[in-house]
């Protein structure tokens, strides 16, 4: 193989987002598990079974792009395929938030005096690998302990070269990868951190997010989500003893003229391109987006000015608890719910008291009912309710380090992380 190649698994939109990463002739063929999309070419390059992988491309590498990529990866195992990549264990930026060309905007802190070491073998790794060594830094190396057969593999397909020992007094050590970074800068040197690159890229400073934060200071809140317990007559409540509220997701399906709250967020790229026209058209006070689709979509001018961009910064790679985010105007941290992302932007204004109501976090596969309104086709998403716990332990153990209270008024669920309290007892 004359040209690093790859194979990607899976033809829906996070296949497309990593080819865009990706030289053509880099990439080698997709595999699809649905046989009618096998055998029609994708970007000029044929979607192929598994079986015809192993077949005929078994020295790829295989991209592995959905995010619940689970049974793929046993079925990798059972294989005996090991030379793989994850795509969730990516940056965000190469999940579709944020800017897609921000390997060519971020300053990269490199040194001429030692090595530049890569800590992290994973295809952002491998991508860093190759973009430093095009800038005639022939120092830089991917870090492997002796032995390590992962590192023999991307040494032999992917022609990288590896290094399993560290100078801290003259290396400069480049985090690809979210764990390890307090262990690695508590043993001296110079440890930077280009997996969460949120502080160095100026696109991704809101400044105008500045003017909301701490404006609640010590108020009460109620973050209102979608879960079945949603009752009506309880919003009517909120509306009428004008409880400052965020909405999240599909609360625009709300009669407006019941209730609304005065914040509304929703990050999720993929909901994003379903329901902007939505979003946009939704009458609330201020409307809180993810980055994930282009700034010019948001610019237009039916917006009035009221719809502000989040620099969303997705936690699901290697299932890493998520950070909880005090710089809203930098960014905002999200993991497996908009819920924490909404308690993030709650702290940021001020609030002290936060009620969560309507977040069961429970879901039934192939369920139509697993929101306050009824779905027109059964649910059959993999929630990753296992994210939203972590996530909310996350929320509650930075609340409890902080003086701040969080309280789950939601009428049912399984969501038990914050103490229980009854509804009618706040809003009578």
């Amino acid at each position: 193989m004359d040209v690093d190649g790859f194979v990607i698994w899976g033809t829906g939109e996070r296949g497309k987002i990593i080819t865009g990463f990706l030289e053509a002739e880099q990439i080698i063929a997709y595999i699809d598990s649905d046989e009618k999309k096998q055998g029609i070419p994708f970007f000029n390059r044929p979607v192929i079974s598994l079986e015809e992988y192993k077949e005929q491309f078994r020295d790829y590498f295989i991209i592995v792009t959905p995010d619940d990529d689970a049974a793929i990866i046993e079925e990798l195992k059972d294989s005996k395929i090991d030379h793989y990549f994850r795509m969730s264990h990516l940056p965000s930026e190469m999940q579709g938030y944020g800017d897609a060309d921000f390997m060519n905007q971020m300053e990269l802190p490199l040194t001429r005096d030692g090595n530049n070491v890569i800590y992290g073998m994973t295809l952002y790794a491998y991508l860093l690998y190759n973009k430093i060594r095009e800038m005639n830094y022939e120092n830089t190396f991917l870090f492997a302990e002796p032995g390590d057969k992962f590192a023999c593999l991307m040494k032999n397909a992917l022609h990288c070269s590896f290094i399993s020992q560290i100078d801290r007094e003259k290396d400069t050590i480049i985090l690809a990868i979210p764990e390890q970074r307090a262990a690695m800068e508590s043993c001296g040197g110079r440890t930077v951190d280009l997996f969460d690159i949120s502080d160095r890229l100026p696109k991704y400073f809101n400044a105008g997010l500045m003017n909301y934060h701490n404006i609640h200071q010590g108020k009460r809140c109620f973050i209102v989500a979608t879960g079945p317990s949603l009752r009506e007559e309880d919003l009517i409540k909120l509306a009428r003893h004008q409880e400052i509220c965020f909405g999240v997701n599909r609360v625009f399906h709300i009669d407006e003229r019941l209730w609304k709250p005065q914040y509304y967020i929703f990050l999720d790229r993929m909901g994003m391109k379903r329901y902007g026209d939505k979003i946009r058209a939704y009458d609330v006070e201020e409307k809180f987006v993810g980055d994930s689709l282009e700034d010019s979509y948001w610019k237009k001018t039916d917006c009035k000015g009221n719809i502000h961009i989040l620099h969303s910064v997705t936690g699901h790679s290697f299932d890493v608890p998520p950070k909880f985010s005090e710089h809203l105007e930098r960014k905002v941290y999200s993991y497996g719910t908009v819920t924490y992302s909404a308690i993030q932007l709650a702290v940021y204004m001020g609030f002290s008291t936060i009620y969560l109501l309507g977040v069961d976090c429970n879901y039934d596969k192939n369920s139509k009912k697993n929101y306050f309104f009824e779905e027109q086709k059964e649910d059959g998403r993999n929630h990753f309710e296992n994210r939203m716990l972590t996530a909310y332990r996350c929320a509650q153990k930075y609340a409890q380090a902080h003086n701040i209270q969080i309280y789950n008024a939601s009428r049912g669920g399984m969501l038990e992380e914050f103490e229980r309290v009854h509804f009618d007892d706040i809003i009578i």
